[in-house]
C-alpha cells in the first residue's frame, strides 16, 4: 500500500511540474505586434525582436508592452497627407 501512495504522489508531482513549465513558458502577446509603428522580427525559438519607429527614430523595445500612448492599429488607414503644392483641388462646374 505505501508503494502505491508513493507512485501516485510521484505522478502527481510530475504532472504539476509539466503544467507549471507550460504556464511559465507562455508569454502574453505584446501590444506592439499589432501596432503601425512597430517593426517585429520573429525568431525560430519563439523569440521576438521589436523596434518602435514612432517619431521617426528607431528604438529597441526590450519588454512586452501592455499599454502604449502612441499605439495605432495596423488595420486602420494611415493619416491623409497632402502631396504636391496645391492645397485643394479646384472644383469644375
Amino acid at each position: 500500500m505505501p508503494i502505491f501512495i508513493f507512485a501516485v504522489l510521484i505522478n502527481f508531482l510530475r504532472a504539476l511540474r509539466t503544467h507549471l513549465r507550460r504556464v511559465r513558458d507562455s508569454k502574453p502577446k505584446s501590444l506592439c505586434a499589432g501596432c503601425f509603428y512597430a517593426h517585429v522580427q520573429y525568431g525560430a525559438n519563439a523569440e521576438r525582436a521589436i523596434s518602435c519607429t514612432f517619431g521617426g527614430s528607431i528604438r529597441s523595445v526590450k519588454l512586452d508592452v501592455l499599454y502604449c500612448t502612441d499605439y495605432q492599429a495596423r488595420t486602420l488607414p494611415g493619416p491623409i497627407r497632402m502631396i504636391g503644392f496645391e492645397r485643394e483641388v479646384a472644383q469644375t462646374k
